[in-house]
């Protein structure tokens, strides 16, 4: 009778080991998709004074004032931080981002799009988007504060079409034009315009106002 050997450890063995590269594997390939990376380490490219650790060998969901959720990034607190600069659009690529909160600091740019006709009509140079127009890329957003950070040109509709946006402060910056029809209806709880430094400042409208059921702070 030939005899027969068992091969179960080393097969059992071999088995896991190979599982173990796989998960590993796997693993990477996840961290190196993950969308969000590349869009903050643009960040870091068109802001200045951000936090130390805000470097593109690190992972983002581990630098200071960013939290992550899922290895998504879900908010990001910069409030009183010294930084100036400009975010670029691709900061609208943020798809899971909650809450964004820039007050007090010295951002250049314009919330509209710089090829709306409200932008060309209001403003004379080209400017980046702040966040994107594109309403899925921002579609999770419930807060966003940017007070007193040097914000230019008028408010695009897209804001008012959000159906997540509870908060929104933009007071003390230089936007104009009109607070336009798409308002009407939305989810806001708290808008805050006030003490425009442009010439031509925010006009609000009665009606648009009155026509927003969730609003309790204007």
């Amino acid at each position: 009778m030939a005899e027969t050997r068992n091969c179960t450890p080393y097969t059992a063995f071999v088995f896991f080991f190979l599982f173990y590269l796989l998960v590993i594997d796997l693993c990477y390939q996840c961290r190196g998709e993950n969308p969000d990376d590349i869009t903050m380490y643009e960040l870091t490219r068109s802001l200045y004074g951000v936090p130390s650790n805000w470097k593109p060998q690190l992972d983002p969901c581990t630098w200071d004032d960013v939290i992550c959720s899922c290895n998504r990034v879900i908010a990001i607190n910069l409030a009183q931080s010294g930084i100036s600069g400009s975010l670029s659009p691709a900061h609208g690529n943020l798809t899971s981002l909650t809450s964004l909160q820039l007050e007090f600091n010295n951002i250049c740019g314009s919330l509209a799009s710089a090829n709306s006709p409200r932008y060309r009509r209001y403003t004379s140079k080209p400017r980046p988007l702040i966040p994107s127009q594109d309403i899925n890329s921002v579609a999770r957003l419930l807060y966003f504060s940017a007070i007193n950070t040097s914000l230019t040109g008028s408010i695009p509709d897209f804001l008012g079409s959000l159906s997540s946006l509870n908060i929104l402060h933009l007071s003390y910056n230089q936007l104009i034009g009109p607070l336009l029809s798409s308002f009407a209806g939305s989810v806001l709880a708290k808008l805050f315009l006030d003490h425009q430094q442009s010439c031509d400042k925010i006009f609000d409208r009665i009606n648009v106002i009155g026509a927003m059921p969730q609003l309790t702070m204007v």
